[in-house]
C-alpha cells in the first residue's frame, strides 16, 4: 500500500490526555536540566579528577602501594586474597590525611584488594596496564571506565551500617567492559576483585 498524502487539516488540537503528558514531559525535562548541574554541589558525581599516566610508571606505583601497605598475619607472612603466595595481595589502604591509595586494573583482574576503614574518606586511583577495563563496584551500583595511560582518581567514603557481630563487608568489583577471552579458566568474565570495608 502506497504512502497518502495526509488529508487537509489533519491535524486536530491536543486533547485533555495529551496536553497533560506533553506538561509532565517538559516539566520532568526541567528538573532534570536542573537536577544535573547541581548535583556537583550535592556530591552525587564521581569526581572528574583524571591525570595522564604510562603503564610501566603506574605499574611501578601499583608495586611501590603493595610493598608499603600490604597487610601481614601474626607470623609476619604476607597476606594474599586467596591465602596462597603470589595471589592477589591484600593492603590496607591509607585514607585521605595518610596518603592516596592505588588499584590496577590487568588482564584478567584487579589488583590489590583493598581494605577501608568505615567511615574514613579514601582517595583511590586507578589506571590499566593493557585494555580498557570496567570498573563497578557491586551492590552499590559506582561504574566507571578504566582507560591505559590515564589514572582515575575517585574520592570514596564507606558508610557501611553493621550487623551485630559483623566485623567487615566485602564488595565486589566487577570489570563491565568487555576486556577480551583468554582461556577456559580466565577472561572477561572472570574479572572480579574485591574491596573489604571493616568497622
Amino acid at each position: 500500500m502506497p504512502i497518502e498524502t495526509p488529508k487537509k487539516n489533519w491535524w486536530e488540537p491536543f486533547n485533555r490526555e495529551e496536553k497533560i503528558w506533553l506538561y509532565i514531559s517538559i516539566a520532568w525535562g526541567i528538573v532534570m536540566f536542573v537536577m544535573m548541574p547541581l548535583g556537583h554541589f550535592w556530591n552525587q558525581n564521581v569526581s572528574s579528577e583524571t591525570y595522564k599516566t604510562k603503564p610501566e610508571e603506574y605499574s611501578q606505583i601499583i608495586q611501590k602501594f603493595i610493598g608499603k601497605y600490604q597487610r601481614k598475619d601474626a607470623t609476619g607472612q604476607l597476606v594474599t586474597h586467596n591465602g596462597k603466595p603470589g595471589g592477589i595481595p591484600v593492603v590496607e589502604a591509607p585514607t585521605k590525611e595518610q596518603g592516596d591509595a592505588f588499584l590496577v586494573a590487568q588482564a584478567w583482574q584487579f589488583r590489590p584488594a583493598l581494605v577501608l576503614k568505615n567511615n574514613k574518606t579514601y582517595r583511590i586511583h586507578m589506571s590499566s596496564l593493557d585494555f580498557q577495563h570496567g570498573f563497578s563496584l557491586q551492590p552499590q551500583n559506582l561504574n566507571l571506565q578504566i582507560l591505559p595511560d590515564y589514572s582515575f582518581v575517585i574520592t570514596f567514603k564507606p558508610n557501611e551500617v553493621f550487623k551485630a557481630g559483623e566485623k567487615s563487608k566485602s564488595f565486589y568489583l566487577v570489570c563491565n567492559e568487555y576486556c577480551m577471552f583468554a582461556n577456559k579458566t580466565s577472561g572477561h568474565d572472570s574479572m572480579v576483585g574485591q574491596i573489604i570495608v571493616e568497622e
